[in-house]
């Protein structure tokens, strides 16, 4: 069975949204669905980018710990959600950790993109409070429940580019 060893401190999950209503409704819907994972948010790409190397303000791991699990927007300032995958499937210390867009596209094209780009899953946000519940349960049964994450889900910072190193446009 997956999930935390006892005795273990939950991992981070990283959320990368921009919008501050979905950041407040994704915390209570958490509390809801009894998520007890620590929440970090990354308001933009290029901050997301930042947190998952290590660099500048989140360069202390003791405070800014490695995610397991990240839950992505696709439509996101400065980087957008598609080259912040890009670059976390680029690199070796964070090729294999979870990545779970969360989007309200429906537009085939991007769920084939974001797919193609390494997603492990892609969800649409739900209009209602209720809906948001219902799917961050499935999230905790199967992402932080069921699901065995790679041993090398870790991170290894000397393993990642610069973080200032925007990634290559496709």
């Amino acid at each position: 069975m997956g999930g935390i060893a006892k005795g273990m401190s939950p991992y981070p999950i990283l959320l990368v949204e921009d919008d501050e209503n979905d950041v407040f409704f994704f915390r209570r819907g958490m509390q809801s669905a009894g998520i007890n994972h620590p929440v970090e948010v990354a308001r933009d790409g290029q901050e997301a980018i930042d947190y998952c190397s290590g660099a500048g303000n989140f360069a202390d791991r003791s405070r800014y710990r490695a995610p397991g699990l990240i839950i992505l927007d696709l439509k996101l300032p400065c980087v957008s959600g598609f080259e912040v995958l890009e670059w976390l499937r680029q690199n070796p210390a964070t090729l294999q950790t979870i990545v779970v867009v969360f989007t309200s596209s429906t537009a085939e094209g991007d769920v084939s993109r974001a797919y193609t780009a390494g997603a492990n899953s892609y969800l649409v946000k739900q209009a209602t409070p209720e809906g948001l519940v219902e799917l961050l349960k499935l999230i905790k049964a199967y992402w932080l429940g069921a699901n065995v994450p790679a041993p090398s889900a870790g991170f290894a910072l000397s393993a990642l580019p610069l973080a200032s190193q925007k990634p290559a446009s496709s």
